[in-house]
């Protein structure tokens, strides 16, 4: 991560002086000018801490998940998607109808802190108070909005993260506005929010469970967690610097952490903190095996993993407690429901990524990386490339054997051992590794265009499309609603699996049986051992059986409704994410 300038001053001198406890104020530092007059006003308020306040506000990293600037509005990145998130003029003033002088306001959300500004300006005895998860939101509007008078009177509060734990309590004695765009993104910290308003979960006697951000998996984690009666604090471990991690641990202080995937920073912090982590490793990732804290008490830390092959490798890095668990679905979000009509007839559709822009990403990064250890004396990037496309070419004969794996290591033994000793985290094998399962899946989906597939994710898609009469893409589907009526109303669901991790069976599987669809998924040992094949689902093990399952099941829909039937309910006997929690949650080491 590339931390964000905060001008022609020195952060780090800021740093340093704001963490000694000086309050001295921020002058000549280079900021703007209104973020500059904003962050002086906080340091000069009597509050408990204003400095680390501050500090943090100032340690936002922007990342790429805002967008402002050129001919679109204001742009956030949530959930895979790019959400406007300006509120217009008119729509501020009817969001806060129903806010009247001199009541204590709480805003969830600050968004660009146009509410704020409206609430200051009309409510002129009004005391509010401003939230959000985002700390690069709130130095964006504090750097928009000009609130120095308001902050340092007191009449203004802004609260950070986990901040949020310590107004819960007070939330059914204020009026709280919500972002129209935040509240739907911040769901978790609405649930909060919600029961603290309508007082249906006591204050006191929580069961706080810190739950690192992050796809699917955790959405279907944080509902069954609440359902057991646990509440959920999200960990915005992907955008938050490691400090501000750690602040919200020291708040929170939960019975335990549960992240998918491992972070670093939240295990230095959980060890730091002696509280017992959980780690899913679910997600394809082009990271090195990763090794736990040195200090680390390594019982605490129990780690779960999708791939059989992994659990050795784990445990060789210095975990003591690592299982195999496949993924589960929560049946409360993945049901059978048909299509409403905006989805129409699909005979056969595929939910997922193209993967070709990260391949293309990745094949770059190989390029240039290897291009920076200069392994074979000047060798052009043409030439590389040439020698790259020829292992390439290997798995594209026969996708049903990993070859690539094996020859990258040959082909490029030097340039690997170069890049293991410079300590990056990425591995290179594994960007050639996901440049191949693009290929292998661009090939499988587009093998069924002529049999009419319907095909929603990225619009790499697009390219596969023009190239491919038959096949059509839809968009990127709403993880939601939309998705689950694709996979309940079309005839047939097809999965292709990334080609380096056979063993793993993908979320979409559980989620298609679930839903009530007919899946023909990819064979597997772990397939095999989890459901029953031709039972339960049906599953091919080369292209050319692929293409006749998809005829034969065109022809014989009842034959594919009462393997349906019988796979929707394998998901909810066996394979419920509230069964995968119980041994998440059984297994955890108890905090001393």
């Amino acid at each position: 991560m590339v931390t964000e300038d905060v001008g022609l001053g020195s952060q780090q001198a800021l740093m340093d002086e704001l963490l000694g406890g000086t309050g001295a104020k921020i002058r000549e530092s280079g900021l703007d000018p209104t973020l500059e007059e904003n962050l002086c006003a906080l340091l000069e308020r009597d509050h408990p801490n204003p400095d680390e306040l501050v500090h943090r506000i100032l340690l936002a990293e922007r990342g790429n998940h805002v967008v402002i600037g050129g001919p679109n509005p204001p742009l956030y990145r949530a959930e895979g998607k790019l959400r406007p998130f300006a509120i217009p003029g008119s729509e501020v003033d009817e969001e806060l109808s129903d806010v009247r002088d001199g009541q204590e306001v709480f805003v969830f959300g600050i968004g660009l802190g146009e509410q704020v500004a409206y609430l200051l300006r009309t409510r002129p005895t009004a005391k509010i108070t401003v939230w959000d998860r985002d700390p690069w939101l709130i130095r964006l509007a504090l750097g928009r909005q000009d609130y120095h008078r308001s902050l340092a009177s007191g009449r203004l509060t802004v609260a950070l993260g986990a901040d949020l734990i310590e107004h819960l309590p007070h939330l059914h004695e204020r009026n709280v506005v919500f972002h129209p765009t935040f509240r739907g993104i911040y769901k978790d910290e609405k649930h909060l929010a919600d029961d603290a308003i309508s007082g249906s979960v006591p204050t006191e006697g929580r069961r706080w469970i810190g739950l690192g951000m992050g796809g699917v998996v955790v959405s279907y984690i944080a509902d069954s967690l609440r359902r057991e009666g646990y509440s959920i604090f999200p960990l915005e471990v992907q955008r938050w610097d490691p400090r501000e991690t750690e602040i919200a641990l020291r708040k929170l202080r939960p019975e335990r952490v549960i992240t998918v995937n491992y972070e670093e920073h939240v295990a230095d912090a959980c060890d730091e903190l002696s509280i017992p982590l959980v780690v899913w490793e679910v997600d394809p990732t082009t990271d090195r095996t990763p090794t736990p804290p040195e200090t680390s008490k390594t019982e605490s830390i129990r780690v779960f993993t999708l791939h059989q092959s992994h659990v050795e490798q784990l445990r060789e890095a210095g975990f003591a407690n690592v299982e195999h668990l496949p993924l589960g679905v929560n049946i409360k979000k993945r049901y059978p429901i048909r299509s409403d009509g905006e989805v129409g007839h699909v005979s056969v559709a595929f939910v997922g990524s193209s993967l070709i822009a990260r391949a293309a990403r990745f094949r770059r990064l190989f390029l240039q990386l290897h291009a920076s250890f200069d392994c074979c004396g000047m060798e052009s990037f043409e030439t590389t490339e040439n020698r790259l496309e020829s292992i390439l070419r290997a798995d594209r004969a026969d996708y049903t054997t990993y070859l690539t794996g094996d020859l990258i290591e040959e082909g490029f033994s030097d340039f690997l051992e170069a890049a293991r000793r410079s300590g990056t985290p990425d591995d290179p094998r594994k960007w050639v590794a996901e440049i191949v399962a693009s290929q292998k899946r661009i090939a499988y989906i587009s093998a069924l265009a002529g049999a009419g597939v319907h095909v929603w994710g990225d619009d790499g898609w697009k390219s596969v499309e023009a190239t491919h009469p038959g096949l059509t893409y839809r968009g990127v589907a709403d993880p939601g609603k939309e998705v689950t009526q694709i996979y309940g109303s079309a005839d047939i669901n097809v999965d292709v699996n990334r080609i380096y991790q056979p063993e793993v069976i993908p979320l979409r599987v559980f989620d298609v049986l679930a839903c009530g669809g007919f899946m023909i998924a990819e064979y597997s040992n772990a397939l095999a051992e989890q459901f029953k094949i031709g039972d339960e689902l049906v599953a091919y093990r080369t292209l050319d059986e692929l293409e006749d399952m998809v005829r034969h099941y065109s022809k014989h829909p009842e034959e594919a409704a009462r393997i349906a039937a019988a796979g929707l309910k394998a998901v909810q006997t066996r394979h419920t994410m509230r069964e995968r929690l119980k041994v998440l949650m059984d297994s955890g080491a108890a905090r001393s």
